[in-house]
């Protein structure tokens, strides 16, 4: 019934053998296609708009291309593929022009150092398992990128929850404080170990959750309260966090502190529930540094007490101090290179309200410090407001300043016709202004250095509390003389210029940290959408006040807007009176 000639067999099966081979080795050509730009690889696969993890994707193909072609021994091809990666994807995409414009320099200069290490890695002949961890880590580093700039809201390691010894005290009852759970488990309020505090912590936000989930959104709320304002600041967890590891870090806990409240007040459990355990993360992260102790609690060798404790206590003043520096610095050099050829007494009579006002703002310092302490509102939201409202003053007055002196950039040439205009009533204003903003300055940062330095002074290490201070102060005179000695000495017009930038930015960044404080005040919410989110924190972003969210940003670029404006009317203004000057 069925055909048995040997060759009706034969040629279809020649013919489906060889068609299978040619669909075999066809996908295998197509999937091993491969394109040296992104140029050449969009236009193959049709794209026409993209997100940088596009870009990543195919720079991510490639590299593990190269990765293969140097297992394979042709470590020639494994080169050119990541000279490619580098010039003709990372380059000409413009991602690398992205990270530099929206990142910070550190993050593009990681990956610049990533490529450096996997091409030395290919040239010196390294296995291929070393190139393949180069691979790796140049991958994650522009994946991080990519997320950042396309506002992808990277996952975090939660740290998983375990029972301790705070879990029993808490079972039995709620303590909302250090001082009340220290008494309880019969410890001192003296911190040995910072991860006792995380232990409370923990339990705090345990708390936190469990209302949350009954609903209790106010409960949960007052939980996340009590974890700032009860631990993180009155044990001095706040202090250590921002001079043992960074300034920018304490503010990235902070507005986490801040994210979490946000989510309990919307009442949504899920995000609540989210931003909660990536605040005990932190915390428990945070605490293994300052212990000197790995995840699984063994010593690395990182860490001493008492080098921590001179660490905290000189960056947390030189932090503070060089704020206040950088303003009253600028402000005694225009003081001194406006008085012209006058007498040394006259020069020295002319700074005085200077030095005054910045006298007046360390014994202001002391003062409110200690009302605080003796009102009960140190370490609470109250602190936070007073800081918040004190760096919006300064704001006004910095941004006045700012404007007034670049309004004489020109005075050299035309300082007889504003000799002409201004009167004496407007020199004596004039004084009372940069008097005030002195004040201001050294007010807002001594305020925050004293309430910062007091739970240091009640632990141990007293010796390095005070070596660390020292060091600190003599470093602030050094710099305050730099600035004063360099600023002097620079060109009437740039000088003028250089000053009326300054505080230009110094108001900028107050207004950008007085927000902040009132977000952890809860006068302000937050929100931190994918198109702020992206905004890392380093020092240099902490120092100029920026942070990822908008009640933060939004205001710092209208302020920006307007300080441009005001620059390029007074410019403009200037250069009409020097030609009425050079015509009279």
């Amino acid at each position: 019934m069925f055909c048995t000639d040997r060759n009706t067999i034969k040629y279809p099966f020649i013919f489906s053998m060889a068609l299978a081979l040619v669909l075999v080795f066809g996908s295998a050509a197509c999937a091993s296609t491969y394109y040296s730009s992104w140029k050449d690889y969009s236009e193959a696969n049709n794209i026409t708009s993209y997100t940088w993890n596009d870009v990543m994707d195919a720079m991510e193909e490639n590299l593990n291309a190269a990765a293969d072609d140097y297992a394979a021994g042709d470590s020639s091809a494994a080169l050119s593929k990541v000279s490619d990666v580098k010039n003709s994807y990372w380059g000409t995409s413009g991602m690398k022009v992205e990270m530099q414009q929206k990142l910070t320099g550190s993050s593009k200069r990681a990956v610049e150092a990533d490529f450096k290490n996997l091409n030395h890695s290919i040239q010196n002949g390294d296995s291929s398992d070393d190139v393949a961890t180069n691979v790796d880590v140049l991958i994650a580093d522009l994946r991080l990128a990519a997320n950042k700039l396309d506002g992808v809201e990277v996952e975090v390691d939660v740290i998983e929850e375990t029972e301790t010894e705070a879990t029993a005290l808490f079972n039995e009852k709620y303590y909302p404080t250090w001082a009340e759970y220290t008494a309880a488990a019969g410890m001192s309020e003296a911190v040995s170990k910072w991860n006792d505090v995380a232990d409370a912590m923990s339990e705090v936000f345990r708390t936190a959750k469990a209302r949350m989930a009954d609903g209790d959104t106010e409960g949960a709320y007052n939980c996340i309260n009590d974890g700032y304002y009860g631990y993180y600041e009155t044990t001095g967890y706040e202090r250590n966090t921002m001079g043992y590891i960074s300034g920018a870090r304490k503010s990235e806990v902070e507005l986490q502190f801040s994210m979490a409240k946000t989510a309990a007040k919307d009442g949504d459990n899920d995000e609540f529930i989210k931003q909660t355990d990536i605040l005990r993360t932190m915390i428990r992260t945070d605490a293994n540094k300052l212990d000197g102790v790995d995840e699984n609690g063994e010593a690395t060798g990182t860490r001493s007490a008492g080098m921590a404790t001179f660490i905290a206590c000189f960056s947390i003043l030189l932090r503070e101090g060089i704020e206040a520096i950088l303003v009253v610095g600028a402000i005694i050099a225009y003081m001194i290179k406006t008085a012209g050829s006058v007498s040394e007494e006259e020069k020295k009579k002319r700074v005085r309200p200077v030095y005054a006002g910045a006298v007046l703002g360390i014994l202001l310092s002391f003062v409110s410090a200690w009302l605080l302490n003796q009102l009960k509102l140190a370490n609470s939201a109250s602190q936070e407001v007073i800081e918040g409202v004190t760096a919006l003053i300064a704001v006004v007055v910095l941004f006045w300043v700012s404007n007034w002196m670049v309004s004489k950039s020109e005075t050299e040439a035309w300082d007889a016709y504003i000799k002409s205009k201004v009167g004496e009533a407007q020199e004596k204003g004039s004084s009372f202004a940069l008097a005030f903003t002195a004040f201001l300055a050294v007010y807002r940062e001594g305020a925050e250095v004293i309430l910062f330095y007091q739970p240091l002074l009640s632990g141990d290490n007293m010796n390095m509390v005070w070596a660390g201070f020292i060091v600190g102060a003599i470093c602030l005179v050094f710099i305050y003389i730099a600035i004063t000695y360099m600023s002097v000495r620079l060109p009437l017009k740039p000088f003028f210029m250089a000053m009326s930038i300054l505080m230009a930015v110094m108001s900028i960044a107050f207004l950008g940290s007085g927000i902040k404080e009132l977000i952890e005040g809860d006068v302000i919410p937050m929100t931190s959408p994918p198109w702020v989110a992206w905004i890392p924190s380093n020092s240099l972003l902490e120092l100029l006040g920026i942070y990822p969210c908008v009640q933060t940003i939004v205001p710092q670029i209208i302020l920006t807007i307007i300080t441009i404006a005001t620059f390029v009317y007074w410019i403009r203004r200037n250069n009409q009176l020097k030609k009425q000057a050079a015509s009279a």
